[in-house]
């Protein structure tokens, strides 16, 4: 296998594309969203005012704290990856304009930095950035830095997010199980956090390197497998161990006990890897979910196996086999074939870790996640959200309203007309309630009770009705009662001359009520002939009418005479004091009946013929 050619890379362009608008617009969302909040709190909530401005301020400080945080991270991204933009666009300003969609992009992670810095660099270890002719490799040394990187890539590339992981596996650097598992989880949180970053799950490929003392210059090919979905790992032992044993048979007799010794090491790796590397990164965990290994494999390479590795130890443990603790010499002897490669110009065959190029290569690229239109897909679900709730609110109070309002009417119509104090009051609410239908029947109907859920206009009508029939009990008839001897002479019916003054006070009554019609009623004792007392009661009755008449200037057909003679006593006629007692005149303020009987109608509100009575 050859190595891939290093695309040069050039001054850093003028341009930046980490202000790119095809980012997701975390702050402007915050904003829109905070803004609809705003608007139902004042237009539709049903709360009071204190709670709305309660949870005005709270959504004010919210979309003010998540703007912040945004910013704070959009700062964070745009320093941690700066520098790292503008080299793959100055390694690709001579390259198609398209190159960054039809070229797959790697992030690249490892177990240790020298392992990553020997697939970038060989000489420095320095470089941030790989362009091959498989992939643009983009090196990350910090998992916190992985969601910005992953972020930011997909920015560069208009949507189109980075399509793999590569995580490289020093298999001789492993020594230390708990160190090692903390690392594979921590790479796995910020693998997580990446994908989260960019909208889905990225693909990892891992990659083991195993360190070999090769006798020969003969190059190891990658084994493993990689596809479009998840690796089964339980198959891939065998499947690796098949092709090494095809690896294997198909060398020359020369080289047929090397690549014996190098295939059983790469089983022993890709057993070692499968049990202790691919569980940690597939388990699920309630922080982190598992990644998905899409691609897998082992390569050999120059080095010195490590005595105190956790695969020295796992494949002790497996074949009974320990590596020599002392392997110096051997080393040197490595260490004397590598100059002599270089100086027959093979050194890239002999130095360094290969990228794992040919485990790409089965990863399907990813499609390009525009931002802008996810943005406007979720601007548009919180405006329906929020026509939901004014809908809800709506409706809500509404139903109060309605219930408010019947509820007044009916308490109005269950209190008995007697009770007229009672009666007023939830008049009073019936009025507010009208005042309110009217305002809203005028003015039009608020945005809290509007989205087509008004019921109450019939309500306003039926509100009217009621408050035009109220009419207040009449009050007790006024009566004044004054004595015939002040009035009259015994047994005479003519107004004595001095009597005007006893009269002036039933005068000043019947004119501060001008409505009502005057019953005048004369009474005697039990004197003398019944017959007669009653005509005399009736004419001193008549006379007193007269003269009220007269002084009035009200029209007679408002009075109405009676006499009762001796038939209605107030004391006994026995004594002389009773019997003056019961030498009387009355006069009695009425309601006129003759216009309730003009509307058909009785004082009591019944229809029929009224009959105005005053026996």
């Amino acid at each position: 296998m050859t190595h891939p050619v290093t695309h040069p890379v050039t001054h850093p362009v003028t341009h930046s594309v980490i202000h790119s608008p095809t980012g997701y617009p975390y702050r402007s969302i915050f904003a829109w969203v905070a803004t609809l909040a705003l608007v139902w709190l004042v237009l539709c909530s049903p709360w009071s005012i204190g709670w709305n401005v309660f949870a005005g301020v709270l959504v004010v400080l919210s979309a003010t704290a998540a703007i912040v945080v945004a910013t704070r991270r959009v700062i964070a991204r745009v320093g941690a990856t700066q520098q790292v933009l503008r080299k793959i666009d100055g390694a690709l300003s001579g390259l198609p304009a398209d190159i960054k969609r039809n070229t797959p992009l790697v992030l690249v992670v490892g177990t240790t930095s020298t392992l990553v810095a020997s697939a970038f660099d060989r000489e420095s270890g320095q470089e941030a950035i790989r362009v091959t002719g498989t992939a643009i490799w983009v090196r990350v040394g910090d998992p916190s830095r992985l969601a910005h990187f992953a972020d930011s890539l997909k920015r560069w590339r208009d949507g189109q997010g980075p399509d793999a992981v590569a995580y490289l596996v020093d298999a001789d650097a492993a020594n230390d199980q708990a160190t090692l598992i903390g690392g594979l989880r921590r790479w796995r949180s910020a693998i997580d956090e990446a994908g989260r970053a960019v909208g889905y799950p990225l693909p990892v490929c891992v990659a083991v390197y195993a360190n070999e003392l090769r006798p020969t210059a003969d190059e190891c090919p990658w084994f493993g497998m990689s596809g479009t979905s998840s690796v089964e790992a339980m198959a891939l032992p065998d499947l690796i161990a098949t092709r090494l044993a095809h690896y294997a048979g198909m060398a020359i007799p020369d080289e047929r006990e090397a690549r014996a010794h190098r295939a059983a090491r790469l089983d022993i790796v890709t057993c070692w890897a499968v049990a202790a590397i691919l569980p940690a990164l597939s388990d699920d965990q309630r922080s982190t979910r598992a990644v998905q290994v899409h691609a897998f494999g082992v390569i050999a390479v120059d080095g010195q196996p490590a005595a105190d590795s956790l695969l020295a130890q796992y494949g002790f443990d497996r074949t009974g086999l320990a590596l020599p603790a002392n392997t110096n010499g051997i080393a040197n002897g490595i260490a004397n074939g590598i100059a002599n490669g270089i100086a027959n110009g093979r050194a890239d065959a002999s130095a360094g870790h290969p990228l794992p190029e040919p485990l790409i290569r089965g990863i399907a690229t990813q499609q390009a996640h525009r931002a802008l239109p996810r943005a406007l897909a979720h601007g548009f679900v919180a405006l329906v959200a929020l026509f939901c709730a004014a809908a809800a609110a709506s409706a809500w109070q509404n139903q109060n309203l309605v219930e408010r309002v019947s509820n007044d009417m009916e308490r109005y119509r269950a209190i008995a007309p007697s009770m007229d104090a009672a009666r007023v009051d939830a008049l009073n609410l019936v009025k507010r309630d009208r005042e309110q239908l009217s305002t809203y029947a005028s003015n039009g109907v608020p945005p809290r009770l509007g989205l087509g859920f008004y019921r109450a206009a019939p309500l306003l009508p039926v509100a009217n009705t009621l408050i035009a029939g109220y009419q207040p009990p009449e009050s007790p008839a006024s009566m004044i009662e004054l004595n015939s001897l002040s009035l009259f002479k015994s047994g005479s019916a003519v107004l004595n001359p001095g009597s005007n003054r006893a009269l002036v006070g039933a005068l000043e009554l019947i004119k501060a009520h001008p409505a009502k019609r005057v019953l005048i009623a004369g009474h005697t004792d039990s004197v003398g002939d019944p017959r007669s007392n009653r005509s005399l009661s009736e004419a001193r009755a008549g006379s007193v009418r007269d003269w009220l008449a007269d002084a009035s200037g009200i029209s007679p057909t408002r009075f109405a005479i009676q006499g009762y003679g001796d038939t209605r006593p107030k004391a006994s006629n026995e004594t002389e004091a009773g019997r003056a007692a019961n030498r009387r005149v009355e006069i009695t303020l009425v309601p006129d009946c003759r216009d309730d009987r003009k509307n058909g109608t009785s004082p009591e509100g019944h229809e029929g013929n009224v009959a105005c009575s005053f026996n």
